[in-house]
């Protein structure tokens, strides 16, 4: 399988993204594009090719279109499959296409930086790849797509998106050698603590308490691998436990409030339309019209 070699700095420019679903008897569509096309998909299996390659993506996996080169769907989703597309360009075009390679750092750091120039690196990203940690992989994504408001941006929307992709790319190169950061995991454990108990309390103090780390701490290491503080984290996970609950059930919606920890449920609906961009009876109107 093929590699992405590539010089940094500069890093990759971000352009945009988004998600998509395709339904059960869908395909991706036919074209050529001057950019990269970064297909990340969540649920389900996307039959890509480009040119005569062919990529089955199953859920956890991505792939990266390169420019120049038509691809589309080869065969029709057999599930709903849900996905993350993100454009992207390498500045001055400057890649190689390498073979697939054993990596470690070694392979990245190629020049240290003085006090005057900065160093240099060099990241191998393979085109087709599985990542082993998902969930701070698609939080980054959710993460990196929520930078906007509506379909207007400020200059500073730009520059955050542009960071968190950074973020992004890194964590892309550091899954090649599935070797997790001591900030990762102290990011998970946070995660996997509020996952399994965020119909309960949970706030800074309980998370020191529990995982024994200073919240200082525990927000630096979040913030920079998924760009998001624990309790920023905490709110993104009880809204999408809402969001199933309102799509998958016909509960009251302070019952969905108190399921998922929020027992104010004039508070659950203002936040959740201040996130969502509407109301929980709305979505749920909006999901089953769907």
């Amino acid at each position: 399988m093929s590699m992405i070699a590539m010089s940094i700095p500069p890093f990759p420019t971000f352009i945009r993204g988004g998600d998509y679903t395709f339904h059960k008897g869908e395909r991706h569509f036919s074209r050529v594009f001057t950019v990269f096309d970064l297909l990340y998909v969540k649920k389900g299996t996307l039959f890509m090719q480009e040119g005569k390659k062919r990529y089955d993506v199953r859920e956890g996996q991505y792939v990266i279109l390169v420019p120049g080169e038509r691809h589309e769907g080869y065969a029709d989703c057999v599930e709903q499959t849900d996905y993350y597309w993100l454009h992207f360009v390498i500045p001055g075009n400057v890649y190689q296409m390498v073979e697939d390679k054993e990596l470690d750092w070694s392979f990245v750091y190629k020049k240290e930086p003085t006090f005057t120039e900065a160093g240099h690196y060099q990241f191998h990203l393979p085109q087709f790849g599985e990542v082993n940690r998902r969930e701070i992989v698609e939080q980054q994504l959710e993460t990196l797509l929520s930078i906007r408001d509506g379909n207007t941006h400020v200059p500073e929307d730009y520059l955050r998106q542009q960071i968190q992709f950074s973020e992004f790319v890194i964590q892309l190169q550091k899954e090649a050698f599935s070797i997790p950061s001591a900030t990762e995991k102290v990011c998970e454990s946070a995660m996997k603590y509020i996952q399994e108990n965020y119909k309960k309390q949970v706030n800074m103090s309980v998370l020191k308490e529990e995982l024994n780390y200073h919240p200082d701490y525990l927000t630096r290491c979040m913030q920079k691998t998924i760009g998001i503080s624990p309790i920023q984290y905490l709110t993104h996970y009880r809204l999408n436990q809402a969001k199933r609950l309102l799509a998958e059930t016909e509960f009251k919606v302070s019952a969905i409030s108190r399921e998922v920890g929020i027992e104010d449920v004039t508070y659950f609906s203002k936040l959740f339309k201040k996130l969502e961009g509407t109301t929980p009876m709305e979505y749920r109107r909006l999901v089953h019209r769907k």
